[in-house]
């Protein structure tokens, strides 16, 4: 089993802007949204030993994840958890902290090329969903066994990436999906099931 859990609402989240490797405050609603998730935590999982727990370094996700830790009632998770560089964002580069409208603005050209191409194009001093899925692949060879139980904390583009590699879906499939903050998915026997935690 495979638990991805995105992390919760940023203030560039409601802004509408790129976050890729830059950061964001969670919001009180993305911080409400952490204790949703640890409360989730305490009455579906006897034991989270049973599971090898990975994250995105980035600071939003590091946030995240302690708020999460702090309304754990049974265990800790904050010494079990292993970062990987692998899980950090999709890169936006000089698009970071800018709204769709702006990146329009400025970037005209290079947005038109990303549209026509969204899966190949690389954006500028960033990443593309190629990059981004050859880096996933990589860690699902590197550290994950199918027969065993793992929580994954990241991004949304990294959950889509990873939810698609894992159901070999095609690549406008995977460009498609969403991760809504107070969304869990859970990939087990070949399915994705989504767990949706309140909303508020």
């Amino acid at each position: 089993m495979i638990m991805i859990i995105r992390h919760g609402q940023t203030l560039w989240n409601i802004l509408k802007k790129k976050q890729g490797h830059k950061n964001s405050k969670l919001t009180s609603k993305g911080k409400r949204q952490g204790v949703k998730v640890a409360n989730f935590f305490n009455q579906k999982i006897n034991n989270l030993e049973e599971f090898k727990i990975y994250s995105s370094p980035l600071k939003r996700v590091v946030d995240y994840i302690n708020i999460i830790n702090k309304n754990l009632k049974k265990q800790k998770i904050k010494k079990m958890i292993i970062f990987s560089n692998q899980l950090r964002e999709h890169k936006f580069g000089k698009w970071e902290g800018k709204t769709i409208h702006e990146i329009k603005k400025i970037f005209p050209k290079e947005f038109e090329k990303r549209e026509m191409n969204k899966w190949n194009y690389k954006i500028p001093n960033g990443d593309s969903y190629a990059i981004l899925a050859n880096r996933l692949k990589k860690f699902l060879k590197n550290n994950i066994n199918l027969e065993k139980n793992y929580i994954i904390f990241t991004h949304e583009m990294v959950s889509k990436v990873l939810r698609g590699l894992l159901l070999n879906l095609n690549h406008e499939k995977i460009i498609n999906l969403k991760h809504d903050s107070n969304n869990i998915f859970i990939y087990n026997n070949k399915k994705i099931k989504k767990i949706k935690l309140s909303n508020h």
